[in-house]
């Protein structure tokens, strides 16, 4: 895991031409000891191709899923060892989040062969929900760690994706236009794409809402069942294996086929 302070991940995105400014300003606010591991990966001395695919994984740790704890345990391992499992597995980087009221880094980004089982490093106890604070930690955290790499002449697909069955109703620090702002300025260039998949805990839940107020346009809401947490998280693996094997190119940042 390479070593980087605050302000050494800041001047990364002083550098880059091309992000927004406003967006590059609320990334680089957001930034701070708490959550700088989430910007730092494998050395660039360690990947041993020039074009790989980085993901970031935010799970929802909220209390409303603490009946789907050992669901979500389970799923995650598979989805992982999915990844372990094919060909693209040398190039694909993974970062994961568990969040509730604030957001707990399991650990960089990582080679998938490095990653081990989640066990009880996820624990859905929380007792709200930051969801918009965890996406700018998120997005700011993949956006500092691909420039890095792009520094270094690697070629990076970058895939933010989150799994969540409610409302925000705790960020302290970011707002769901916060959140567009950097979505939007990043969706304009190659090789990027944020997914939503939300889970409905009732009939009434509208989290295609949620998922357009953030602006992800990769989108899949069902219920928040054992056989459907299950399914998505198998889903996104395979979507995952199929947008790392695309050449970058144009921005066509559609993920689910």
């Amino acid at each position: 895991m390479s070593q980087k302070t605050v302000d050494d991940v800041k001047s990364l995105f002083q550098t880059d031409p091309n992000v927004d400014e406003t967006a590059n300003a609320l990334m680089i606010n957001s930034l701070n000891g708490t959550n700088l591991v989430g910007c730092l990966g494998t050395s660039i001395d360690d990947i041993e191709t020039d074009d790989v695919t980085i993901v970031k994984v935010l799970l929802d740790s909220s209390y409303s899923m603490y009946d789907h704890e050992a669901i979500v345990r389970d799923a995650y391992d598979k989805f992982i060892n999915s990844l372990k499992g094919s060909k693209q597995s040398g190039s694909i980087l993974v970062s994961t989040v568990s969040f509730a009221g604030t957001a707990t880094i399991l650990h960089g980004f990582k080679k998938v062969d490095e990653i081990d089982s989640i066990g009880n490093q996820y624990i859905a106890k929380g007792y709200s929900t930051a969801l918009y604070d965890a996406l700018m930690d998120a997005l700011t955290g993949a956006h500092a760690y691909a420039t890095d790499l792009k520094q270094n002449g690697v070629r990076v697909k970058i895939i933010v994706v989150v799994f969540s069955d409610g409302y925000d109703n705790d960020s302290k620090h970011n707002s769901a236009k916060d959140v567009k702002t950097v979505v939007d300025a990043a969706i304009k260039k190659e090789g990027f794409y944020p997914v939503y998949v939300g889970y409905k805990q009732s009939s009434g839940d509208d989290l295609n809402a949620i998922a357009k107020q953030v602006g992800f346009p990769n989108v899949m809401v069902t219920n928040a069942t054992e056989s459907e947490i299950r399914r998505t998280i198998d889903l996104v693996s395979k979507s995952i294996i199929r947008t790392s094997q695309t050449t970058i190119g144009g921005t066509n940042n559609s993920f689910f086929q």
